[in-house]
């Protein structure tokens, strides 16, 4: 791209030609030659000023082109970059998934084999009676479809079928899992008032749970995103007090760091 700023050369020109037809008709003065010749100068000074600003523009006009250019290949290859790594989060993922399923079925046809007529006479005399493995067989089959719900993101029924697990099997000993992932899930749909019921609950009732830092960290962030600062603040230090060195802990250090 090239500008020229041809009005000013036409200015020049005319000015040549009407010094030259005062000087060959000898009607000029000394004083208005002077003038003339001063004006031509300055035209001609204008002239260079603003070719040499629109080069610059022109130069100016052209990096930023350049630029332009390189921005958009590097938005380009970024964006390949992030939808290859998208790709591969969900291959992991559906694999994850299909590892889930298979330990599934291949737990719940152990259980079967295992609560099978057949098996039970081959079972020692201290295996637990046929109707309470039986029992114990669908309440942990009722947990574990729960359980693949929820890593599945289906959170409102794995919230539906935890809720029937506790309710058949409240002393069953995944209970108090199965009140961490309701939890969990009620956070995940971001009802934090009923996260916090469920986190609470089971801090209350399992004060040695596994899942007490989680539960803990899971509680004070539901807290933050209420608003409720001074007791997210709180829940954050007593989980840095009670569960140090647990990776809940340096997420609570993070947060408090920003709740400043």
């Amino acid at each position: 791209m090239k500008y020229t700023y041809s009005s000013s050369a036409t200015a020049i020109l005319l000015m040549a030609v009407l010094f030259l037809g005062l000087m060959i008709s000898g009607c000029a003065t000394g004083r208005q030659i002077e003038v003339l010749r001063a004006e031509i100068d300055t035209v001609k000074t204008q002239n260079q000023q603003t070719n040499s600003k629109l080069d610059h523009l022109d130069t100016v006009i052209t990096q930023e082109a350049e630029s332009n250019r390189k921005l958009r290949a590097d938005i380009s290859v970024t964006i390949d970059q992030l939808e290859e790594q998208i790709s591969a989060l969900q291959e992991s993922y559906n694999d994850l998934l299909q590892k889930i399923d298979a330990i599934y079925k291949a737990t719940t046809e152990r259980r079967r084999i295992i609560s099978s007529p057949g098996a039970q006479q081959t079972q020692p005399e201290t295996a637990p009676p046929p109707q309470e493995a039986a029992a114990s067989a669908d309440c942990s089959a009722k947990y574990d479809n729960a359980f693949i719900l929820v890593m599945r993101g289906d959170y409102k029924k794995a919230i539906d079928d935890f809720n029937v697990f506790l309710k058949d099997c409240e002393n069953h000993e995944l209970a108090q899992n199965a009140h961490y992932w309701i939890g969990e899930s009620y956070y995940s749909l971001e009802q934090y008032e009923n996260a916090i019921q469920e986190f609470e609950y089971l801090l209350e009732h399992y004060k040695n749970s596994v899942n007490a830092s989680r539960a803990l960290y899971k509680l004070g962030r539901s807290k933050q995103e209420l608003g409720k600062i001074d007791e997210a603040k709180k829940i954050f230090k007593q989980l840095i007090d009670d569960h140090p060195g647990t990776l809940e802990a340096e997420q609570a250090r993070e947060r408090l760091k920003d709740l400043k």
